[in-house]
């Protein structure tokens, strides 16, 4: 299968790569500069579909690009919109030859922020709360919208592992531990009995590629551990494992208020090969401590 991987150097995208090792690689993407963006874009797309010929072979688009969160602007959230919107225009209107799919990584925490009644199925009312939420809920409606391409929608919970963007205000685990190594404090925007879905990038992964090489597979699904877990619990078990007390300061952030309190998630295809949280917590302290050698 011919796959293309946009946004592989990403957490997420790094693993599909592994995943994938065999995908097509095109220029790299100016994704600081809209107009550029969508150049880079398009010129990938035109060699993918060179790639891919005359359709012998299925192919697999998966876009796991992205730079926006929950704190971001509406206007970043709005760009990052028309990239996307202008790219899915372009696939569905001169897709590559043959069978293909197209796979939109999305946000479980963004779309159901403001949902009631966890924990979440793909089945469950999305509620997006925050100009990020309303940014994965409208990508995924315009994708659907498409109705010539096999589209494929996994909402994601939230994602922890060795690679984490830190320059993001996101990725718990990575800041916890890069707290703990730098002894300095990290701050908590929302209570400690804040329950999230803590899943490690390589099983998210493995879902997404498992998936997308089932011909039978749901067109929206939940990606997630099923295994939720309370901040506190999570401070807690980052702690053991280290070996090293956190110092933890409690604040208030804009985004705050974007935060649901209960974030359980049901899988779609549960994963027999969860990696247990220790381990997938270890795996992120060598990965920083290899960083920080090497600087």
């Amino acid at each position: 299968m011919h796959t293309w991987v946009i946004g592989a150097g990403g957490l997420l995208g790094g693993a599909l790569l592994r995943q994938f090792p065999d995908s097509f690689v095109g220029q790299p993407v100016q994704w600081s500069d809209p107009n550029h963006s969508i150049v880079d874009l398009q010129r990938n797309l035109e060699k993918f579909r060179e790639l891919v010929g005359h359709g012998q072979q299925p192919w697999t688009i998966i876009w796991a690009a992205g730079h926006a969160t929950v704190s971001s602007s509406a206007e970043a959230c709005t760009t990052e919109l028309q990239v996307f919107t202008q790219f899915m225009d372009s696939v569905a209107s001169n897709p590559p030859a043959g069978r293909g799919t197209f796979f939109l990584t999305s946000s479980a925490g963004g779309v159901y922020a403001g949902s009631v009644g966890a924990p979440f199925t793909a089945d469950s009312a999305v509620n997006p709360v925050s100009e990020y939420g309303r940014l994965k809920w409208a990508q995924e409606e315009y994708a659907r919208s498409k109705t010539g391409l096999r589209v494929i929608i996994g909402r994601i919970s939230n994602l922890y592992g060795p690679g984490q963007d830190l320059t993001k205000l996101q990725g718990l685990v990575s800041r916890l531990v890069t707290a703990g190594l730098d002894k300095q404090t990290v701050n908590i925007f929302v209570p400690l009995d804040t329950l999230r879905d803590f899943i490690y990038v390589e099983d998210a992964a493995a879902t997404v590629a498992s998936v997308i090489t089932d011909p039978a597979a749901p067109n929206l699904l939940v990606i997630a551990s099923g295994e939720p877990k309370s901040l506190g619990t999570v401070i807690a078990q980052v702690q053991d494992v280290l070996r090293i007390k956190i110092p933890i300061a409690y604040g208030v952030h804009s985004s705050s208020a974007s935060q649901a309190a209960d974030l359980r998630l049901t899988p779609t295809v549960p994963n027999p090969q969860l990696t247990p949280f220790p381990v997938g917590v270890k795996a992120v302290i060598s990965d920083l401590l290899d960083q920080m050698q090497n600087q």
